[in-house]
């Protein structure tokens, strides 16, 4: 009798070990069932992890006592909760209403245009709605969101992200999406004959189009005298513009004031119109003094651009030369003469401290 009853629990014990072999094993994370039902949503947003017919993405169902979508809500083919008079129209409801949680939305067609706020209607009232529809072209001014864009009067055909003109906007050409008011004039539009950025202003006469003059700044000595006169010549013939058509500015300026150079007098003789600015200098055989530094500074506009500062230092020295002989625009001095200091040469260094601003 033993023997037989631990031949019957033995049994029993080998039938519930091959059923829980055979049943299906849960999809483990851890210590956590992630989806039990294998349906794709886990327990976190699943309303029932044992039914793989009921998750966030199924069907509603009515009357069948099952929240098939997981909206926490049970449909009944006699229920109309958005109070829009319509019952939904999930399988088995037998209603039109698209979406029973929302009273816009609905089978209604007040304006007769055949599409309902189910289909994107996004005014179906009798008044305007007829002028409103996906797909209809928005008409300017009449204060209806024709397409069902989202605005109202906000035509805008070539989709660049600018309206147009007929509905207040400042696309210049709706039809051209390369058209617009952050397009640029630049490069290879520069020429096209076309006002890309919506200024009024095309091509060659657009600011954009203009590249800004590459300044260069020079100086050569024009003339040496004896006598203590020095005409410097501070040169920007060397300035380049690739708008060939550009009139250029040249603004040259003498750095420091009269008593920055005692014992000189000079003029500093200067012209927009020309590259060119001349320093005449003139020394007082009295002076102290015997070398000075001019530091002129060339700045080119074309009208438009205006270019960086160029600096050109040029320094003077009196330096004695008493040589046999020495002739200068017609003038001599003999060996041993008593001219003075500055009834001697002057000479010239250039290109001293040369800088771009």
């Amino acid at each position: 009798m033993r023997a037989s009853m631990i031949r019957v629990l033995a049994a029993l014990l080998v039938l519930l070990t091959v059923g829980w072999l055979a049943s299906p094993a849960p999809v483990i994370a851890g210590d956590e069932v992630i989806d039990e039902d294998e349906d794709g949503f886990g327990v976190d947003e699943d309303c029932d992890d044992t039914d793989e017919d009921v998750n966030p993405d199924a069907e509603e169902v009515c009357d069948d006592d099952i929240d098939n979508d997981c909206d926490g809500t049970e449909w009944l083919s006699t229920q109309d909760l958005d109070g829009d008079g319509e019952s939904p129209n999930a399988e088995g409801c037998g209603g039109t209403d698209c979406d029973d949680n929302d009273a816009s939305l609905n089978s209604a067609d007040e304006d007769g245009d055949e599409i309902t706020s189910c289909n994107g209607d996004c005014d179906d009232s009798a008044a305007t709605g007829a002028a409103a529809g996906p797909g209809q072209e928005e008409i300017c001014g009449d204060s209806i969101d024709n397409d069902c864009s989202g605005g109202a009067d906000d035509e805008d055909l070539d989709g660049d992200g600018f309206l147009s003109p007929d509905c207040g906007g400042d696309d210049c050409n709706d039809d051209n999406a390369t058209t617009n008011p952050e397009a640029g004039e630049t490069g290879a539009t520069c020429g096209d004959g076309v006002d890309n950025d919506c200024d009024q202003v095309i091509d060659e006469a657009d600011e954009d189009c203009f590249e800004e003059p590459e300044v260069d700044a020079g100086i050569d000595q024009q003339s040496l005298y004896i006598g203590g006169n020095v005409v410097l010549v501070f040169d920007g013939s060397g300035t380049t513009d690739a708008n060939e058509n550009d009139v250029l500015s040249y603004t040259w300026t003498l750095a420091g004031a009269a008593e920055d150079y005692p014992g000189v007098t000079y003029q500093f003789i200067t012209d927009s119109t020309s590259p060119y600015a001349y320093l005449r200098f003139h020394a007082d055989p009295a002076a102290e003094a015997t070398s000075w530094d001019f530091e002129a500074t060339l700045v080119v506009s074309d009208g438009v651009h205006t270019t960086a500062a160029d600096d050109e230092k040029a320094t003077v020295s009196a330096h004695i030369y008493r040589p046999q002989t020495y002739s200068s625009v017609g003038c001599a001095l003999a060996s041993g003469s008593s001219a003075g200091l500055f009834g001697l040469a002057f000479m010239l260094l250039l290109g001293l401290g040369r800088r771009r601003s």
